[in-house]
């Protein structure tokens, strides 16, 4: 298969990178929450506070969709 064998010759910060495109180019995909993964989790060496960075982010995205969904 095409994508495996275009995987397994991919280093790991490239593969990442192709995924996050994909993330974004995915009518399904929530393009906020795309963004966060790509900036803060979809790294070959992520920091060491990129999951709670992330989930600042993630929250943040909440309270504001929650401010415009109760017109806050």
């Amino acid at each position: 298969m095409i994508v495996e064998e275009q995987a397994s010759e991919a280093t790991p910060e490239e593969f990442l990178n192709r995924l996050g495109e994909r993330l974004k180019q995915d009518p399904n995909a929530d393009s906020a929450l795309a963004n966060i993964l790509i900036t803060h989790i979809l790294k070959a060496a992520p920091t060491q506070d990129a999951v709670a960075r992330a989930k600042a982010a993630v929250v943040q995205v909440a309270v504001d969709r929650a401010k415009t969904s109760w017109g806050g």
